[in-house]
């Protein structure tokens, strides 16, 4: 229920901040709010930055309530991020106050991508990736579940997405229904484009098991640990049939719709098709410094490809369909 409440917090704050952003191309007085709360909220990253990184000097927090090696990848991590928050604040300024002109950086939904991304980043991504050891000895990636992962939290996770990449791009201030899903993407497909994601998915899954095998050979026991993790969240064995395949497929639309929406709808035709598979594979913290995220990383080159060969419809429907047959080939062959 924490969880829940926590993404529903999330999505409205991220939401309100996105509105604010559009509106603050028209208003001036808008563009002076937004700017004051994300420079507000910096400034609150990087005071519990230093908070965090006095207690791990001071020494006041029990190893067995936050490991010490974990609290200082944290408060970096942390501080990092506020400091990069108000430096993303400071051009704005300059605009505010006619120092500079309008620049790419100053534009508000530009500004709000770059300082969610950078918040991101540093305190969730780069956090679960160098501390994946003692968050995964604290059982961090349990989510607080304690066993597979809630069909309604995952959705609700991947809700913020959706809002940040629709209210993004302007959707009930700049863009009506339709215009909005023609930016982020969204339209129809033909049946021979329905083939050729059909075959990416087949393809992307045999590379898959290749990656699994080299990941398997080289990092035998950050293998054994990423296993128990996603064996634990995303483990359809014990259900009936009917159950994992709607598991399945609840998994895969899921993920697909909220991180296609924002990754390759919302963000790729902004920063391209590489940066943004780099953002993607960094978000993947449940795999630690594995090879793994390299293979993610390739995964969403392709995905980039078909979306932009095509549009968001491939790219979401070969990434659900990627997930579905990963979950249903682990209900039906794994040991």
């Amino acid at each position: 229920m924490e969880n829940l409440l926590a993404s529903l917090a999330v999505t409205v704050f991220v939401g309100v901040l996105a509105l604010l952003a559009q509106w603050s191309r028209k208003s001036r007085r808008a563009e002076i709010s937004f700017w004051i709360v994300l420079l507000f909220v910096s400034l609150l990253v990087l005071g519990a930055g230093t908070l965090l990184a006095a207690a791990r000097l001071s020494g006041g927090v029990p190893p067995e309530i936050y490991p010490p090696g974990l609290l200082a990848i944290t408060a970096g991590a942390v501080f990092a991020a506020g400091v990069i928050g108000v430096a993303l604040c400071v051009p704005t300024l300059l605009k505010i106050v006619g120092r500079r002109p309008p620049s790419f950086v100053t534009d508000p939904p530009v500004l709000l991508a770059l300082w969610l991304f950078a918040m991101v980043l540093l305190t969730n991504n780069l956090i679960g990736i160098l501390g994946f050891d003692q968050l995964e000895e604290i059982g961090a990636f349990s989510l607080g579940t304690g066993g597979r992962l809630p069909v309604g939290l995952l959705l609700a996770s991947q809700l913020p997405f959706v809002v940040v990449a629709v209210l993004g791009v302007g959707a009930g201030i700049r863009r009506g229904l339709r215009p909005t899903l023609v930016r982020l993407g969204y339209g129809p497909l033909g049946a021979a484009q329905i083939g050729v994601v059909a075959a990416f998915v087949a393809l992307a899954f045999a590379v898959s098991l290749g990656a699994d095998a080299l990941f398997r050979e080289f990092q035998p026991q950050l293998y054994r640990e990423v296993g128990e993790i996603s064996g634990t969240l995303f483990d359809p064995r014990g259900m009936g049939a009917g159950t994992a395949v709607l598991f399945a497929l609840l998994i895969g639309v899921g993920a697909g719709l909220g991180e296609e929406t924002l990754f390759r709808g919302a963000v790729q035709p902004v920063l391209g098709i590489f940066p943004t598979s780099v953002l993607f594979a960094s978000m993947h913290v449940q795999y630690g410094p594995s090879l793994l995220l390299g293979y993610i990383f390739v995964l969403s080159l392709g995905l980039g490809y078909l979306r932009r060969r095509y549009n968001t419809t491939a790219s979401f429907l070969a990434h659900a369909g990627y997930n579905f047959v990963s979950v249903m080939v682990a209900y039906f062959f794994a040991a």
